[in-house]
């Protein structure tokens, strides 16, 4: 995406709707509303896909959860639709390539194939034994077993948050990097957002999608608070020999969608203190590494060395593999691991943020909710409401 093409350099004086966050969320929903006929501005303070949108693991799968799974087919069907119609540069594989939940122990694994059959059956779960696994991905170290679940679309981590930028811009949404940005009320409804050093834009409905700062921005008194920042690290990385095809992850399932068990976990189970669970996508010949679950930024140089040295357990040729890069990013983590969509706080404010690890496999569809909600006062399904009750 190049900059000068797809970003403003002032924004307009009013607009019908804007929108705050440059993530997948933002991105998506600007597109979808000003493909409606609204005039539509977007503000975001660092870059299009700065954070979780851009440095995730490059895989679109399926969440475990049956609230969100409606989420995720809608927003496959979604992406193909993207694809199709317009030049995303990237593509979703007509089948998925498959994931693999990897396990060094036997009877742990045919346990989880049970669960998994038994809980999410459209996943086709079935168990691999050591020496299947070898025939299936010869890539992966041996004696391991798996669950191989009929999901896991790999694209490049930053391709879809782009592509759907570029969309709103083609849409006319004017789209404004590099000054914070806060929602401006009065009297209890959105006046208007106020951008650092360039004023205010004149609205009556805001919809903030700026994950894990989403809350701050909404209620600065700090009575909203259930979406956290939980950092992940991934490492890009050129592998020396082929790169397994299936997503592959370490069998940690039921954690992954809950930061909290996802860290006591892997905090037990590591004695560098950093919680991490395996996980590696491949896509255009770069294999992406992950992750952890932190409550702080970390220190990225022990980081990296831990990620390194746990996935070569999984997948040997990540001893000799050529480092591309490595990305930090604060995951929108929310308090029961579904985001929160809908009004909140004033009349004309919206949010949709808190997806974890799932932006990338459920934002469109969350996006095309919050959209909705703003334009026509639809309220998102009760579970997902921005004002549900926690408990």
């Amino acid at each position: 995406m190049e900059p000068h093409r797809t970003r403003s350099s002032e924004p307009p004086r009013s607009a019908d709707v804007v929108v705050i966050g440059g993530g997948i969320i933002g991105c998506a929903s600007a597109a979808m509303m000003a493909d409606r006929g609204a005039r539509v501005v977007l503000v975001e303070g660092t870059a299009i896909g700065a954070g979780a949108s851009g440095r995730n693991l490059g895989a679109i799968q399926h969440p475990f959860d049956p609230v969100l799974a409606p989420l995720y087919h809608e927003t496959l069907s979604r992406y193909r639709a993207l694809v199709a119609s317009f030049d995303a540069g990237f593509a979703v594989p007509p089948a998925a390539a498959g994931l693999l939940l990897l396990n060094a122990d036997a009877d742990a694994a045919a346990r989880q194939a049970a669960r998994m059959r038994a809980d999410v059956p459209e996943l086709d779960a079935h168990l691999l034994a050591p020496e299947d696994l070898a025939d299936l991905e010869p890539a992966l170290a041996p004696g391991l077993s798996a669950v191989r679940l009929e999901t896991g679309f790999p694209i490049p981590p930053a391709a879809a948050t782009d592509a759907w930028a570029r969309l709103a811009v083609d849409r006319g949404v004017a789209i404004h990097v590099g000054r914070a940005a806060r929602p401006s009320l009065q009297g209890g409804r959105v006046a208007g957002v106020a951008i650092d050093g360039a004023g205010v834009v004149a609205t009556d409905r805001v919809l903030v999608a700026a994950g894990p700062w989403t809350p701050r921005l909404v209620d600065p008194g700090g009575s909203w608070q259930p979406i956290r920042p939980t950092y992940g690290v991934t490492l890009q990385l050129r592998l020396g020999g082929p790169a397994p095809h299936h997503v592959v992850e370490e069998d940690e399932v039921d954690a992954i969608n809950r930061a909290a068990a996802a860290t006591a976990r892997a905090a037990a189970a590591d004695e560098a203190g950093v919680p991490s669970i395996f996980s590696l996508a491949s896509a255009g010949g770069i294999s992406t590494l992950g992750s952890t679950f932190l409550p702080a930024e970390p220190n990225p140089t022990q980081v990296e060395r831990l990620l390194l040295r746990r996935a070569v357990a999984f997948v040997p040729a990540v001893a000799e593999a050529e480092l591309l890069g490595r990305r930090i990013c604060a995951r929108p983590q929310s308090v029961d691991g579904r985001p929160f969509i809908g009004r909140v706080a004033a009349d004309g404010l919206y949010v949709c943020a808190g997806h974890g690890p799932w932006g990338i496999s459920t934002g469109p569809a969350s996006a095309a909710i919050a959209a909705r909600a703003v334009l026509d006062g639809t309220p998102p399904p009760v579970e997902l409401a921005a004002d549900r009750a926690l408990g």
